[in-house]
């Protein structure tokens, strides 16, 4: 059984269109807000983790940033690579685990303006807390001093309201929802548990992983703005810039966590 059920390669050739059907008319309006927010300009560098077919890289690629788009299913890529060939633009797709992000840039020096992990493409499915602050803590280490990182996720505290007793599928005592597919479909039983954060739960995670500067937004497929985030909103929107973690610590030690 893999990880995550994007391995399976029925399961994400299945799922290609639905992507496409889902987000792919908003990505204008998403970039547009990404550049302006993140002060994108040609030839910035701009790493996009989960990048799936790649509408998010090969936009910003045909806007001349230099992309490079990492994800683990090796179907969605082979998918983006395609789409990027028959728009003549350059990204460079890496096949990768989020959660081993350090391992796959461990012998280069790549620096990056820019990152962004959109769509629920990694953020919470990760295993768990830890594993998620040491995504963070690893896109932190990945960008350039003042560099920027917008991610959007699940809004918990809708989730939490709606929660009831016959509800099986969410643990609200874990903040987990968990998901699975019958084996019949895809040839091998999937599952998935996805951690469902509040707003607070996401900027103090933001926070421990050295990000300064955090704001949360609401957001939705092409309706990304500074929108205050409502009760109701699906999504959220959290932003970050890299800095000096040492900043208002004593002794120049990083609270809570080791190096």
């Amino acid at each position: 059984m893999p990880e995550s059920p994007w391995e399976n390669e029925k399961f994400a050739q299945k799922n290609i269109s639905h992507i496409d059907e889902k987000f792919l008319a908003g990505t204008e309006q998403e970039v547009s807000f990404l550049k302006a927010e993140m002060g994108i300009e040609k030839g910035v560098s701009i790493i996009d983790l989960g990048c799936g077919t790649g509408r998010h890289s090969i936009e910003l690629a045909r806007q001349e940033c230099r992309v490079v788009g990492v994800d683990i299913s090796e179907v969605l890529l082979e998918e983006a690579k395609k789409r990027a060939v028959e728009l003549d633009v350059d990204v460079e797709f890496i096949n990768g685990d989020l959660r081993s992000l350090d391992a796959l840039f461990e012998n280069e020096e790549k620096k990056f303006s820019c990152a962004i992990c959109l769509c629920e493409s990694g953020f919470g499915v990760l295993g768990g807390e830890e594993e998620d602050l040491y995504f963070l803590k690893s896109v932190y280490g990945l960008l350039k001093p003042e560099g920027k990182f917008i991610l959007t996720t699940f809004n918990g505290i809708r989730r939490y309201l709606k929660y009831n007793e016959k509800d099986s599928v969410f643990n609200y005592s874990k903040g987990v929802v968990n998901w699975s597919a019958p084996a019949e479909e895809f040839g091998e039983e999937l599952t998935e548990e996805m951690r469902i954060y509040t707003p607070s739960e996401a900027r103090m995670l933001f926070k421990l992983a050295g990000f300064s500067k955090i704001e949360i937004f609401g957001c939705s497929p092409g309706n990304f703005n500074h929108q205050k985030l409502n009760i109701d909103d699906i999504e959220m929107m959290v932003m970050g810039v890299s800095g000096d973690w040492k900043r208002g610590t004593k002794g120049g030690q990083r609270p809570f966590l080791s190096s």
